[in-house]
């Protein structure tokens, strides 16, 4: 996608702050506020340092096995959504290490939900994903309490195949595990 003002690029390694500002506001908008998980501000502070920190990032941004995209408004300078791809990780019986993609995050910033970036950020994660693995499901994870996103990936045709427990400090959150047959399977 590359419009006047918005451009789907591929994220550099200097997008990683912005990245990972973008997730931090966006996940305290959604889970924080919108959700009202109860989650101490000790805990969301430490899962900020481990799995939202520029450095975080930075690392996946440079994984030879994954890919982050982002959509950037080019008049204000700002990433308004990103998506990051990768091997799969999920608790699943049924995911094949080191054959299976995953759908790690997709964050659009709350002022710019409903403007079809998250479907072109899927759009691009299923084209990539049938290239890197060929004939094998794509998975992600998502809150079972986020009904908004569950319903974009159903609209992509994941379906809900198990659940699982994680934690941000001591708060336990229900996770879905959703998996998408690739079109060649």
């Amino acid at each position: 996608m590359t419009t006047s003002r918005f451009i789907l690029r591929r994220a550099i390694n200097t997008d990683s702050v912005a990245l990972s500002q973008l997730s931090q506001q966006t996940w305290r908008e959604t889970y924080l506020e919108d959700m009202a998980m109860p989650i101490p501000e000790h805990d969301v502070e430490f899962y900020f340092l481990t799995k939202k920190s520029p450095e975080w990032y930075a690392r996946k941004i440079a994984d030879p096995l994954g890919a982050t995209w982002v959509i950037e408004d080019k008049i204000n300078d700002e990433i308004v959504a990103f998506l990051i791809l990768g091997q799969c990780e999920v608790p699943h019986p049924d995911f094949c290490i080191n054959k299976d993609g995953q759908i790690e995050y997709l964050y659009v910033r709350r002022d710019r939900q409903s403007q079809g970036f998250g479907q072109q950020l899927m759009n691009v994660a299923l084209s990539w994903m049938e290239e890197q693995f060929p004939e094998r499901p794509v998975w992600l994870t998502t809150l079972a309490c986020n009904l908004k996103s569950q319903k974009l990936y159903m609209h992509y045709g994941f379906t809900n195949v198990g659940d699982f427990y994680s934690n941000v400090g001591d708060t336990k959150r229900h996770l879905f595990i959703m998996r998408r047959e690739n079109r060649f399977s």
